[in-house]
């Protein structure tokens, strides 16, 4: 079972009026809120101690970051030295400066520096011109009798 993070602030509030209440027991008072009988305890040990309820490993917990704003600054450097490097060649550049992460992380951190932008497909190319042409003479001469026949799917009416 791995590590769960701080209960919220009301949570605690709820914990600590039940606990000064002392209506019901540690183990009730656990079961009625969801939480651990040991976090009750922590609460419970943390009020008549008289110490703060908020953690104090706020805003420090977990990994640290592998970029620190320097290393940022850096690979912003690198992106704009040559705007269309793979991440592959970016990631071997920074190895040069002893700061080791993968490619992945290149990318996420990449995604603001990007100048590369989809090339704009013409709505009609030379060849679908030229094939819908073909297809237009091909059916130019057929009589009316034909075209009424025909099953048009947005049901619409041509007068021809």
């Amino acid at each position: 079972m791995g590590k769960k993070g701080d209960l919220s602030p009301r949570i605690k509030t709820e914990v600590k009026a039940l606990v000064n209440a002392k209506i019901f027991s540690n183990r009730e008072i656990s079961r009625i809120l969801k939480v651990s009988e040991a976090r009750v305890r922590r609460i419970n040990n943390k009020i008549e101690s008289g110490e703060e309820m908020s953690p104090k490993r706020k805003n420090i917990c977990g990994r640290k970051p592998i970029f620190t704003p320097r290393t940022e600054r850096c690979l912003k450097k690198i992106c704009l030295e040559n705007r269309f490097a793979s991440t592959k060649l970016i990631k071997s550049q920074f190895q040069d400066s002893n700061v080791n992460f993968c490619e992945r992380t290149v990318r996420r951190k990449d995604l603001d520096f990007r100048t590369c932008r989809p090339a704009r497909k013409p709505k009609l190319t030379v060849t679908m011109k030229a094939k819908r042409l073909k297809w237009a003479k091909q059916w130019r001469d057929k009589d009316e009798d034909f075209w009424r026949s025909v099953n048009w799917y947005n049901m619409i009416f041509y007068n021809i």
